[in-house]
Order: structure tokens, then C-alpha cells, then sequence
């Protein structure tokens, strides 16, 4: 009876180890068949082979760890106990080492077998899912994520009603949410304040249709009004229908900032150059009749009437004079002289005159830095510069006020030159010119440097004051920025490049009469032919003795023919066919000794770099009157 009971059993086992067998064949996916006590491969299907590239003979009844990498082998082995125990399933993520050490992740799904329990031993079922693919996608998706998240554009989708179902770090960061904040706002939040129903209306279906791009408006969290350049486009279904837009969007408020810099630099240099090329030809003219009117009124009797008449054709003309002065300043073409000086010590010995020129009616607070460090500047140029400040911020105070002068010194770094790309990085001297006035609107403060703008009424102001002001700035390699509000006052801040060192002490001339010449020869070498016959005239009434010539050309040959007499060359410095500063290279070479005086209106960057003037060369502005000449050549011939 026992005998017979066995026999059944086993038949009944071998018939189910069959069928086991059988599923494990018609299995979908990789298939094994393990011992759970020895853990060796009892039968694999051939969905395994495949994967794995082994035969049968390979494979069974071999240690299944031979075939596995596992990450955690104590894990695996209590986890196999349990199941071993407790009869519940358990999943694996391993690697499957294959036929010459192929590697394929997979997913092992164990399932202990009711059916092994007549066969005496505890065996369980696996299933195994290669996820080779499943892994590549995944890691491509957080590739993708990734980069998306660190991408420089600011990077969006959201769906076909706006709502934002996307963001990227530098979307977060271009207006200051977290991304909690974000998602699931419609897209128009961030523009809306600016565009009104533009974005529902026109942006959005353009959107959806195909695309969009273009600039707009927007707002940060933290209030701040930026400029964003916005492109949309679509992703799409099987159907060709569109699912999703996808928003990049870039902050160009930086960009247009520096764009409007560029253009109003551009604009302020056009017009210097127009200015300075009308001042020249203007000073040309007014040094023949400065000169002449000079000459006509040392010929003339003691005549009162005609004195008089002349007296206020000299008046007008130095009027004229003042103007086309201020005009080459601006286009920093005027000839300077700068010295090394203390700011503050200038600011100082202008109060008194501050004080006057401001009335009773404004308080001047002064509020000066003890340690900054020096200027080189011109020193008639910079009380220029503080008398029309002073003098802009007096009118914009009629009912009174506080004017504040502070002086600083401070580091300006990259970050100051990323806004500010015609500004050199390094240490600056700042003067602060401060109003507490009616201020100024951003339409005025972008016209305030242009020469003979002026918000003043007729007749109250020539419109010359600040951009005489620019051009000194601009002039000495500063600086100059002007922050004003309507109803709350300006401030004008002036960077001069810092100098570390002291001033020099210089000895004020007294007024004297200046002595006639001796006799000497000079060559005058001007193209202009009403200029040169009156510094001619103004040379003879002097007592020099006079050559004249058109241009450098003949000017060489006229100083071949008289070397030996020829004492100094006053020559114009600008000249067609040879420029004098050429001319007196040429004639340095064969005279080292030879005196040379230059006449300009400008200099035109031919003297130095930036019209500042060496202290080795001598010049003469135009225009200018005989005794400014006669002083000048006193000076060069040490009488």
C-alpha cells in the first residue's frame, strides 16, 4: 500500500514538474526554474538563452550566482529566506552577466512553487525582464531633465490654456519664484501687468499655431521690471495635433540697457564731432576779427565814439569767442593742460564764491574725504565743471533747498564695467554734486548733455553748461552719471581716474607788461590765408621779423632757403598736405634746437592721445589776441 501511494506520488510529481516545465517554455519573458536551498539553476526556457547567449548545458544546474552581479549578496540571501519561509514574492533589480561578459540590467521577479513541495525540494519560479531599454530611457530622461534644469535660457511648457506645467532653474531665476510658485500659474501672470489681454488674444493662439516670438514686459517677484525676448513653439502628437508649448525666454534687460548706452554714445559723438568741426572753422574767423578789431584800436586816435563801437565789437567777439570754447570742449577737441591737484582743496577755495552764487536761499553742505587720492585734471577746467553743476542745481531750487558736494574714493571693479563698458575697471576719485530740487524726468535725462538743450526759459540759459561739463569728463578719461527722480532732486557723480601722489605748488604770475621782440625771425606756417596775414600783421607790430607759408610743403622749403635766420616756427597744428606736427618732426631732425610753437583750435588727438598736451610741446590756442601771443613768445625766448 505504501509502495503504491509512493509510486503515485512521484508520477504525480514528474507530471507536475512537467507542466512546470511546459509554462516555464511558453513564458513571454526569460524564465528559471532555481533551488532555494542550494540556489543552482534547476531549468531555464529558452527566452533565457536568448538573452543571455548561453546554452542549456551552460546553465543548468550551476550556481545561480555565477550568472548574477548583485550589488548587496547579504540582502539577496535573507531576502531569499524569507521567501523560502514566508512564501511571498520577491523582486530584484541585478545585472545578468552574459556570453563573453555582455552586461544587461534586469528585473528578477521571484515566486516560491505550490507544486515543489511533492518534489521534496523548495524550488522557486523567476521571471526575468531585460530593462536594458527601460534603463537607457530612464537615464536619458534625467540626462535630458538635467540639462534642461541647467540650460542659461530660461525654459517653459505649459499647456494648450497657458497653464505652466514645466520650469527650469533659469526660468526660476529670470523672476525670482520657486518652482512651487510656478507651476500651475498660466503664463501670462508674468507679462499681464504690461500687455493686458495682448497675451490671451493673440500670443497664446499664435503659440499654438505654429509659434511666436518677439519682446515683452515683465515683472518680478520682487517688483523689479525686466525685458524678456520670448519664443514659443509646439510639440505635437501622432495626429499632428499640439499638445504642449514650449516657452524659452532669455532676460535681455542688461542687453537693452547697454544698447541705449551705445546709441546715446554714439549720438553724443556724432554731435561732438559736428559741434568741434563748426567751432574750428568759427575759431579761424574770430581770431581775424579779434585780431584785427586789436590792431584797429592801436591805430586809431583817442576817439571816444569810436572807442566805444569798438569796444563792443570786442565784447560780442569774446562772447563769440566764449561759446565756440565751450562748443570744443564738449567735443573734446580743446587743448588742456592738466595738472595733479587736490579736489579737495579746490572745492574748498570755491565755497566762499559757492556761497554767493547759490543765494541765502540754499544751504551748500560740503562733506569731503581727507584721504582720497589726487587728479590730473586742468584746474580751470574742473572749477568750470563745479560752477555749471553749482549753477544747474541753484535753478532747480527757485523755492530753495539743500546743495550737497561730497567728495570719495572708490574701486570700480568688472561688475561696474559690465554696465558700464566705456569705463575702465580701477580706482576712481568721485564727486558728488547733489540737489534737493524739482528733479528731472527720463526723457530729459537722456537729451541733458546734448549742446543747447535746455529745460530753461528763453533766453535764461545758452544749453552749453552740462555738455561743456561732459566734455571735460570725457575729455580727462572720467566718468559722468546723473540719477534723478521728478520732485525728489538730482545727483551728478563725476569719476575722475585717481592719481597717488601729491599736488605741486605753483606760483601764480603777476600781471606785467609783456616786452616786444628783438628782431627775431619767425616762420608762420598757417593755411588758413585771413588767419596768417593777421598773426603776420600782429608779429611785425611786435618787432619779430616774418616768413610766411601756405602749407608743411612749402613751409620746407621756405626754411631751407633761410635756416640760418629762421629762430622759431609758429605753425597750425591741423593742415592739409602736412600736418605740423609732422612738419616739426622733419625739422627737429635737422635742427634739434630749433623752437617750435603750435597754434590749434583742437588738437584732434594729434598732439596726444585724448587731447592732453605733453609738457615738452608749446602751444597756442585759438583764438587769441596779440598780447596773449606777444606773452607767449616772451616765454619761449626767456626775455
Amino acid at each position: 500500500m505504501d509502495a503504491t501511494v509512493r509510486k503515485q506520488s512521484e508520477n504525480n510529481a514528474l507530471s507536475g514538474y512537467n507542466y512546470l516545465i511546459q509554462f516555464l517554455e511558453m513564458a513571454p519573458e526569460g524564465a528559471l526554474l532555481i533551488d532555494l536551498e542550494a540556489l543552482t539553476i534547476l531549468h531555464v526556457n529558452q527566452n533565457f538563452l536568448n538573452l543571455s547567449g548561453y546554452q542549456k548545458e551552460d546553465i543548468e544546474a550551476k550556481p545561480f550566482l555565477n550568472f548574477f552581479i548583485i550589488s548587496d549578496l547579504k540582502e539577496f540571501l535573507d531576502r531569499i529566506n524569507s521567501l523560502n519561509q514566508e512564501k511571498a514574492d520577491v523582486s530584484f533589480d541585478l545585472v545578468l552577466k552574459g556570453v563573453e561578459n555582455r552586461l544587461a540590467p534586469v528585473k528578477l521577479h521571484l515566486k516560491k512553487n505550490e507544486l515543489a513541495e511533492i518534489t521534496e525540494k523548495s524550488v522557486a519560479i523567476c521571471f526575468l525582464k531585460d530593462v536594458t531599454e527601460l534603463r537607457r530611457l530612464e537615464v536619458e530622461r534625467n540626462m535630458l531633465s538635467h540639462a534642461l534644469r541647467q540650460v542659461n535660457e530660461g525654459l517653459g511648457l505649459f499647456d494648450l490654456e497657458g497653464k505652466i506645467i514645466f520650469v527650469n532653474e533659469s526660468f526660476l531665476d529670470t523672476f525670482g519664484y520657486r518652482r512651487n510658485e510656478v507651476i500651475g500659474r498660466n503664463i501670462e501672470f508674468f507679462f499681464s501687468p504690461f500687455i493686458g489681454y495682448e497675451f490671451q488674444l493673440n500670443i497664446l493662439p499664435a503659440s499654438i499655431n505654429g509659434g511666436w516670438n518677439g519682446e515683452l514686459r515683465a515683472k518680478r517677484k520682487d517688483g523689479k521690471e525686466i525685458t524678456v525676448f520670448l519664443s514659443t513653439s509646439t510639440v505635437k502628437d501622432d495626429a499632428g495635433q499640439p499638445v504642449v508649448v514650449v516657452a524659452v525666454l532669455s532676460d535681455i534687460t542688461l542687453r537693452k540697457q547697454l544698447e541705449a548706452q551705445l546709441r546715446q554714445s554714439q549720438k553724443m559723438e556724432a554731435i561732438g564731432q559736428l559741434a568741434g568741426g563748426v567751432a574750428h572753422d568759427f575759431n579761424n574767423l574770430l581770431t581775424v576779427i579779434e585780431g584785427y578789431i586789436d590792431l584797429l584800436k592801436n591805430k586809431l586816435d583817442e576817439n571816444a565814439s569810436i572807442n566805444s563801437y569798438i569796444n563792443q565789437m570786442k565784447k560780442a567777439t569774446e562772447r563769440a569767442v566764449s561759446l565756440t570754447r565751450q562748443l570744443l570742449t564738449f567735443s573734446r577737441r580743446q587743448v588742456v593742460q592738466p595738472k595733479i591737484l587736490d579736489i579737495n582743496k579746490t572745492i574748498q577755495e570755491l565755497s566762499k564764491m559757492l556761497n554767493r552764487l547759490i543765494g541765502e536761499h540754499i544751504e551748500l553742505i560740503t562733506n569731503l574725504d581727507p584721504k582720497i587720492w589726487r587728479i590730473k585734471i586742468d584746474p580751470s577746467q574742473i572749477e568750470q565743471v563745479i560752477l555749471n553743476l553749482v549753477v544747474n542745481a541753484r535753478d532747480a531750487m527757485p523755492e530753495g533747498g539743500e546743495l550737497i558736494i561730497e567728495t570719495e574714493q572708490i574701486k570700480l571693479d568688472r561688475s561696474y564695467n559690465r554696465f558700464h563698458p566705456d569705463v575702465r575697471p580701477g580706482d576712481y576719485v568721485v564727486i558728488n554734486v547733489s540737489d534737493t530740487g524739482m528733479g528731472m524726468s527720463e526723457e530729459v535725462q537722456q537729451r541733458i548733455f546734448e549742446p543747447f538743450f535746455t529745460t530753461k526759459e528763453k533766453g535764461k540759459g545758452t544749453g552749453l553748461g552740462l555738455a561743456t561739463v561732459y566734455g571735460i569728463v570725457k575729455q580727462h578719461n572720467g566718468h559722468i552719471s546723473v540719477y534723478s527722480e521728478v520732485g525728489k532732486g538730482t545727483t551728478f557723480k563725476i569719476y575722475f581716474p585717481a592719481i597717488k601722489a601729491r599736488t605741486s605748488s605753483e606760483v601764480e604770475e603777476s600781471e606785467r607788461k609783456h616786452l616786444k621782440g628783438r628782431g627775431e625771425q619767425i616762420l608762420v606756417v598757417e593755411d588758413e590765408y585771413l588767419v596768417r596775414e593777421l598773426i603776420c600783421d600782429t608779429l611785425r607790430n611786435l618787432g619779430y621779423n616774418v616768413l610766411e607759408a601756405a602749407n608743411g610743403e612749402q613751409a620746407l622749403r621756405v626754411y631751407q632757403e633761410n635756416a640760418d635766420t629762421i629762430e622759431l616756427i609758429l605753425t597750425d597744428l591741423v593742415m592739409p598736405v602736412m600736418n605740423g606736427r609732422k612738419l616739426a618732426r622733419i625739422l627737429k631732425r635737422e635742427n634739434p634746437d630749433l623752437k617750435i610753437l603750435f597754434m590749434t583750435g583742437y588738437d584732434d588727438n594729434a598732439i596726444s592721445k585724448q587731447g592732453m598736451v605733453t609738457e615738452d610741446i608749446d602751444y597756442i590756442s585759438k583764438p587769441f589776441s596779440p598780447n596773449k601771443l606777444a606773452k607767449k613768445l616772451e616765454e619761449i625766448f626767456e626775455y
